[in-house]
């Protein structure tokens, strides 16, 4: 494939030659666009089908299905001094720490930019695309099996349109941010997106099963080790960890805590052919987690949510209203401003609920939200209509002599 791409050639890359150019216009280059097209619907881990760069001497579209050793790519793309520009770049980073085994040095997503500069977020990348350049890209290929061979031109061109901007919308939006004096911003969101791929990297992740709220130390025992159970047969086996064991039955199991095979195997939902196969080992698992000494079980206030009195979500739903209002007076896109769950945790330490001071009273959101908030609840400010046919009807004033 050969196309006009930002004034250089479109390139598929499908053998050692055109690989080993891709690395070296990726090693020129101290700033490459980055994406990816995957399935992730019926194996442990997503499957990479297809990675498209961007590079001062145009685009690569490589193919990690055509038996190519990309070692040397992976390591050219992370290393020390580059940066990567991804749209909505969370799982293109995961990918890096996959195969590299390191993530870039730096990263700038335009999702995340465009965001803090008052295009709203999330923005779509065709929506995105339109509104800083007025050009309008193909809609998305969500029914594109990826893995299928051979791609055909318009998969193609879908997917190099997918870099062709990148590296024009990361100089606009800098600009942009600088103009409005936000370029630390920027910087704040993209280390803590590093840092987030970093630490979900490092974490188990059982906690986050749906369901685990009002459950004891010992049931979330026997539910941990419920879960590493399954992760590890899920990556023997390459398939999602719920192709394995079902959430429900898994917190089903947890609750009950089957010591034998024969209880086990009477809960209902355990008659799959796959399961009875693993009686033994998801006992042992559960002996496992009824093993955890007392002083070891997991800590139940940060695994569940809080025993709130009414007014946390009544005042967190009138602070909701407050920061849109901030929001659209900043130009900043409320949902990265501040979530429903950081607002309420906001209002927890205002009411002395919660010691720790709360994200929302640090960095950037600290700038906006701090003192407005603080004083809203303590009733120094207050809100009202000054145009109600205005975008943003609403004014935060403060009470005389307040």
């Amino acid at each position: 494939m050969s196309e006009p791409a930002t004034g250089h050639a479109t390139v598929f890359v499908d053998n050692p030659s055109r690989l080993g150019a891709a690395v070296k216009a990726i090693t020129r280059s101290p700033i490459v666009g980055f994406d990816t097209e995957f399935v992730g619907d019926a194996t442990y881990e997503p499957r990479l089908c297809l990675i498209q760069v961007a590079t001062d001497d145009g685009i690569f579209l490589i193919d990690p299905l055509s038996s190519l050793d990309l070692r040397e790519f992976w390591l050219a793309l992370t290393a020390p001094g580059r940066e990567i520009v991804a749209f909505a770049a969370r799982q293109e980073l995961v990918f890096c720490l996959r195969h590299a085994g390191r993530l870039p040095e730096a990263v700038f997503d335009p999702q995340i930019a465009a965001g803090l500069v008052g295009f709203g977020y999330p923005l779509s990348h065709t929506n995105f695309v339109r509104r800083l350049f007025g050009v309008r890209v193909a809609g998305s290929e969500a029914y594109t099996d990826w893995a299928k061979r051979p791609l055909n031109s318009q998969q193609l061109r879908y997917a190099a349109d997918d870099v062709r901007h990148l590296l024009e919308s990361r100089q606009q939006l800098i600009d942009l941010a600088e103009s409005m004096g936000r370029l630390d911003w920027l910087d704040s969101e993209f280390g803590a997106l590093l840092d987030a791929v970093r630490k979900a990297d490092e974490e188990e992740r059982w906690w986050k099963t749906p369901g685990l709220s009002r459950m004891d130390g010992r049931v979330l025992a026997v539910l941990r080790a419920l879960w590493r159970w399954r992760d590890s047969r899920a990556r023997e086996a390459n398939l999602p960890p719920r192709r394995v064991l079902g959430d429900d039955l898994m917190l089903e199991i947890a609750k009950r805590g089957p010591r034998t095979v024969a209880n086990l195997f009477a809960l209902r939902g355990m008659d799959r052919p796959a399961l009875r196969k693993s009686g033994e080992d998801i006992v042992a698992a559960v002996h496992a987690g009824l093993a955890v000494p007392e002083q070891e079980l997991p800590a139940l206030i940060a695994l569940v949510r809080h025993d709130d009195p009414p007014q946390v979500v009544l005042l967190g739903q009138l602070l909701a209203i407050l920061t849109n209002s901030l929001a659209a007076e900043h130009k900043v896109a409320g949902t990265m401003l501040a979530t429903t769950a950081e607002l309420q945790e906001f209002v927890r330490w205002r009411l002395g609920l919660s010691t720790a001071e709360p994200p929302l009273m640090t960095g950037w959101r600290g700038e906006i939200l701090g003192q407005p908030l603080v004083e809203l609840l303590e009733g120094k400010r207050y809100v009202h209509v000054i145009d109600a046919g205005s975008p943003n009807p609403l004014h935060i004033a403060r009470f005389e002599g307040g």
